[in-house]
């Protein structure tokens, strides 16, 4: 069988339609090639924007209850002003085992007693955790 008679169709992975030219060639053209990725990067930066957004809210809540830098409060207060307990940036342990959830610069640790340890976390320099 000659190798001209095989031919194979590829279809564009944006408008379906038959590809023509180069045989690496993966869109029909430019347009197609630029809808094609805007769509599946805004995709991606929707989904970060709503965590971003999540993440940027619970910062804010936990900086209001603690100004001073350490504080303790009920985890009812903390949800109440709907802070997410699902949704941190890191988890840090100290040496004595106890967890703190990052949210940035903002940890929090939940007590045996449902109390919750606020602290701020400083990477750079001492962190008031102890």
């Amino acid at each position: 069988m000659n190798e001209t008679n095989l031919k194979i169709t590829k279809k564009c992975p944006y408008c379906n339609r038959i590809i023509v030219g180069r045989t690496d060639k993966v869109f029909c053209d430019d347009k197609c090639r630029n809808n094609f990725y805007y769509r599946v990067n805004n995709e991606q930066k929707t989904y970060i924007r709503a965590i971003n957004k999540i993440l940027l809210k619970n910062r804010g809540i936990l900086r209001t209850v603690n100004p001073f830098g350490r504080t303790s409060v009920t985890k009812r207060c903390l949800e109440e002003l709907e802070f997410d307990f699902n949704c941190f940036t890191g988890i840090h342990k100290t040496k004595k085992g106890k967890l703190y959830y990052l949210v940035y610069d903002q940890a929090y640790s939940i007590d045996d007693d449902e109390k919750v340890s606020l602290v701020v976390f400083y990477r750079d320099a001492q962190s008031v955790i102890g």
